[in-house]
């Protein structure tokens, strides 16, 4: 209904704002609201002409408010917005030097800053698609190893024996097993095996 309100955690709090200051968050407010549509369309790997669109819409509410407000920077702007957890992505929209006086509006708003996650297709050997298993998926994949590397099962567990191991324990019901490396399926056994003999648990 045309109210601004300061949302902390799950709760709503009207902002306590001046006629003027209620102007210029409204205006930040929308900046803020293209920053994240211009921010999240280059993640998704839009088209440049649906960017260049998000970018002059950009450029068109930045001006407007510039012209009326100042520099996002500036001291009023910064008391009315400050707290808002976006801030510092707004200000750095704009490009100063070491005085606090503008330079140039920042690359985002002429130039694709963000380029979209690519999944790799394909790795050339075992420890390669380990690797990415790790950071696509957290943990040892070996379905996705064998998508990655057309190897079989039986070839890459060779390939990385020592660094991965195959734990039947981990089962969980598929029958399959489980692989984990080398830091989680030693640092298991220690644990488990933690009031046995020295000598036993030597390595």
């Amino acid at each position: 209904e045309g109210k601004i309100y300061f949302r902390e955690n799950a709760r709503m709090y009207p902002a306590e704002l001046s006629e003027m200051a209620l102007k210029r968050a409204e205006g930040l407010i929308e900046i803020r609201t293209s920053v994240r549509r211009l921010i999240e369309i280059q993640m998704e790997g839009y088209p440049d002409e649906d960017i260049r669109t998000v970018q002059e819409n950009l450029n068109r509410l930045y001006d407007a408010f510039a012209k009326d407000y100042g520099l996002i920077n500036n001291r009023a702007n910064s008391k009315v917005f400050s707290q808002d957890s976006s801030y510092y992505l707004l200000a750095a929209l704009e490009i100063l030097d070491e005085n606090g006086n503008f330079i140039r509006k920042a690359d985002m708003f002429s130039k694709r800053t963000i380029k979209p996650h690519e999944a790799v297709q394909h790795c050339d050997t075992a420890s390669e698609a380990l690797a990415v298993s790790m950071g696509e998926k957290g943990h040892v994949d070996m379905e996705y190893m064998m998508q990655l590397t057309g190897l079989s099962e039986d070839k890459i567990a060779e390939a990385l024996s020592g660094v991965i191991f195959y734990d039947p324990k981990q089962d969980e019901g598929s029958g399959a097993g489980k692989y984990l490396t080398a830091d989680e399926y030693l640092s298991g056994n220690l644990e488990k095996q933690r009031h046995l003999p020295k000598q036993i648990r030597s390595f």
